[in-house]
């Protein structure tokens, strides 16, 4: 019965996970939804051909993924209420996570829709007025239950009707977490309640400062995962369109050459140092200018000519170049991640 069953917007954080439970200790079916915005780089994998959350959760929750990164890539491109401090359309994602959610109540029977959200606790998306104008938005009028501030705003059609007991649920507000982590203890969560990380990467600093110049850069391209993860991966610098991505450390080596495809693939063989890949239209000058960059953080010494082999895997072209280490010093002006 749908009064008997509810979505829930799951992150996957400990107010999500306390928001499901104060839901399911009244009866409630409890569905939680997790939305992939093409942005959680690294949270999930896949089992039985099914995406699924990457981090361990207790048993009873098993969150359904669904992809809405095609939509959120044109979104964030020009948010109708804008961005945050960054590269965050904060108000804008919950809009769509809860037109998303509103849109599957029939495919589960489901009567509502929850999500942790506590009232106060961020500045952009839960001070009150936010609150009412985002699910004002999101169609959910009356049908949006915030379980764990609930008390500390106007009752939901679903606690009118009577399908929730208004009085089983939580009047949490502001931005501390010591009420939620003493209602975790009583789930006995310890192995599942992570310290705060840094949230959403649309929040970062250096990642929105490389979104935002590939967004200026190239208006009309349509955003594609890879692109988005691999502004994630090493140092990072653009010069006439071409965008460099240069290795720091082994790992980063390897996972920039999982992506030779994307692209032209540099390593210096005469020393060891970074790989280097860049994406982009690449003359016969901009090679050069690469290759150096690629010697430049080698071992190579500065008067030292360094071997760089250079791999366009697309066209099977294989070749090596002679060039003089780069002066790193001098690549400031290109640099995206400082």
């Amino acid at each position: 019965m749908k009064e008997k069953t509810c979505l829930a917007l799951f992150s996957g954080g400990l107010d999500s996970l306390l928001a499901v439970h104060v839901m399911m200790d009244q009866g409630i079916k409890v569905i939680p939804v997790n939305f992939d915005h093409g942005f959680f780089f690294g949270a999930y994998e896949t089992r039985d051909g099914v995406k699924k959350f990457k981090s361990p959760l207790p048993p009873e929750i098993d969150p359904v993924v669904v992809d809405i990164s095609a939509d959120f890539y044109e979104m964030i491109k020009h948010p109708a209420h804008g961005y945050g401090s960054n590269m965050n359309p904060c108000i804008d994602c919950k809009i769509m996570m809860m037109r998303k959610a509103k849109e599957m109540l029939a495919q589960f029977d489901a009567g509502f829709v929850i999500t942790g959200e506590v009232i106060g606790q961020r500045p952009m998306t839960q001070n009150p007025q936010a609150m009412v104008n985002i699910e004002k938005e999101s169609g959910l009028n009356g049908y949006l239950l915030r379980p764990l501030c609930a008390k500390c705003i106007e009752p939901t059609e679903p606690e009118k009707l009577g399908w929730v007991d208004r009085e089983k649920l939580q009047d949490l507000n502001g931005r501390g977490r010591r009420r939620q982590l003493y209602m975790a203890d009583g789930y006995n969560w310890e192995d599942y309640v992570k310290a705060p990380a840094g949230g959403c990467i649309l929040t970062d600093e250096c990642y929105s400062r490389k979104l935002k110049n590939y967004l200026i850069e190239y208006p009309g391209k349509k955003l594609e995962y890879d692109d988005m993860y691999l502004m994630t991966i090493g140092r990072q610098f653009i010069k006439d369109k071409v965008r460099i991505m240069v290795g720091r450390m082994q790992s980063e080596n390897e996972e920039l050459a999982k992506y030779k495809s994307k692209g032209t693939f540099f390593e210096c063989v005469s020393f060891p140092g970074p790989a280097v890949l860049a994406m982009g239209e690449i003359s016969g000058e901009m090679k050069k200018f690469i290759a150096s960059i690629a010697a430049g953080y080698s071992h190579a010494k500065n008067n030292m000519e360094a071997e760089v082999e250079i791999d366009i895997e697309t066209a099977g072209v294989r070749s090596k170049i002679g060039v003089k280490p780069m002066d790193i010093n001098l690549l400031h002006g290109f640099r995206l991640d400082k």
